[in-house]
């Protein structure tokens, strides 16, 4: 395919958006693409694609039916286009891509399947402290101990776009956490109180990423 089905979103960039008529997949060359879904009060991001020559909104093409997730660019990513004549031909005419379709389909039902279950059967209070974590990790500044200190307002706004949750649930299971001593607020944020800080053992506890490997997922 020419360089000119090759096409860059800068970080924030929508791809496309959930329920759009699709018409291409995208092959990631470079950069990281959040998969995300609507839920009742925000969204939940359900993968991110971050490896080069994975591809993603292939489905808009095997099934003809409006797009099933919204893609945002997570940072400057450069993808490759792929239409439908292209894709089928690819199909026919490539076992090897042909196989590697059917796996990829395969193990993102099974991780989609390990993701609705964990949203219906996980507490809101494990949901929340797990999204803390991802925030943390991701946008947070890890500090000399090991702990992640991170703004209030910036989390859960993140947070509520993320897992849906309301934002004065998310303030009330914060203030929780810094009640029970789970979290403090940061020494700078005594007064102000803006910012608070994820010790490494909350992190441990709550880090869904060591939970996966864990169960070699």
């Amino acid at each position: 395919m020419d360089a000119s089905a090759q096409k860059v979103f800068e970080a924030g960039d929508t791809i496309f958006r959930e329920g759009e008529v699709g018409d291409r997949m995208y092959i990631l060359l470079n950069g990281a693409v959040e998969l995300r879904v609507k839920l009742d009060k925000g969204e939940a991001v359900i993968k991110v694609v971050d490896t080069p020559n994975d591809f993603f909104g292939e489905m808009a093409l095997l099934d003809d039916r409006p797009r099933s997730a919204t893609a945002i660019a997570e940072k400057r990513s450069i993808v490759l286009l792929v239409d439908g004549p292209t894709f089928e031909s690819m199909i026919l005419q490539n076992g090897k891509f042909a196989l590697k379709i059917i796996k990829v389909l395969a193990e993102r039902i099974r991780r989609s399947n390990d993701a609705v279950s964990e949203l219906i059967e996980t507490i809101p209070k494990e949901r929340i402290a797990r999204g803390m974590v991802d925030y943390a990790v991701k946008f947070g500044e890890k500090i000399h101990d090991g702990s992640y200190k991170v703004g209030i307002e910036q989390m859960l706004r993140w947070i509520n776009q993320h897992l849906g949750m309301p934002i004065d649930e998310l303030q009330e299971a914060v203030l929780r956490f810094i009640k029970g001593e789970r979290i403090v607020y940061a020494a700078t944020s005594a007064k102000t109180r803006e910012h608070v800080l994820l010790s490494p053992d909350f992190i441990k506890e709550n880090d869904r990423r060591s939970d996966q490997a864990s169960r070699g997922a």
